[in-house]
């Protein structure tokens, strides 16, 4: 509970402190895009791995591949608003055994465009939101030899199928940098935080393991769309003229 409330505490701080940074600044530009992207996601697994080779199965080797997508508009320097989401998984196989760990989650951009220009802007920021992930673990009927076993009659493989529901919060650094007028590259790295989870077992035996584990993130995205000066409009001296 402690540690929940303090990473609650952490979400707040980061909304009120970019909401004070932008206050502070007159924006000079404003941006805006979005578009998919791909990437890594780097949690703990060791608790996951430990349940997982406790039921018997191979554990899993790397690290879950990420594919997803966002958009966001905003000023620099100045506040940036969008969503963003995506979804991350491994697998490992040993014979007829196989393992499958999922995890899905999106949620609200918030950021702070600390700079930039035409070409490119910076951004700090987090995003806040839920999500969900999943651990199934397939054993597949060992083949019998034709003649073994009575006709019509097919073997289904067993499964104990483990779940989590969570909220997050994932503050990140990000940087887009425009390749055309329209399209450019962005490149962002953070921190996925769980803020409060519930774990369940749809089809198990044992106890469902915490599925909603911490860890950094690292995405590549292509984004369309651009970043514009802001004109301002002269004042018009009739217009002051009492």
């Amino acid at each position: 509970m402690g540690r929940s409330a303090m990473r609650c505490g952490t979400a707040g701080l980061l909304v009120l402190s970019l909401a004070g940074m932008a206050l502070a600044v007159e924006p000079e530009y404003g941006f805006g895009g979005g578009g998919p992207g791909l990437g890594l996601f780097m949690p703990d697994l060791t608790a996951i791995e430990t349940f997982v080779e406790g039921a018997g199965f191979p554990s899993f080797d790397g690290d879950p591949f990420l594919i997803g997508g966002g958009g966001r508009g905003g000023l620099i320097p100045g506040l940036a608003f969008g969503g963003a989401g995506w979804g991350a998984w491994i697998e490992s196989r040993q014979g007829n055994l196989k393992a499958d760990f999922g995890v899905g989650l999106g949620g609200f951009d918030l950021g702070f465009a600390v700079g930039g220009d035409e070409r490119s802007v910076l951004t700090l920021g987090g995003v806040i939101g839920g999500g969900g992930a999943e651990l199934v673990l397939t054993e597949h009927p060992v083949a019998v030899p034709v003649g073994r076993t009575p006709r019509g009659i097919i073997v289904e493989p067993t499964q104990q199928i483990y779940d989590s529901a969570f909220a997050f919060i994932a503050p990140y650094v990000d940087i887009q940098i425009q390749l055309l007028g329209w399209m450019g590259l962005d490149v962002r790295a953070g921190y996925v935080l769980t803020l409060f989870e519930l774990n369940w077992q749809d089809k198990g035996t044992l106890d469902p393991p915490s599925l909603a584990p911490p860890g950094p993130f690292v995405q590549f995205s292509i984004v369309f769309g651009g970043i514009g000066k802001i004109e301002s409009e002269p004042l018009d001296d009739a217009a002051l003229t009492p």
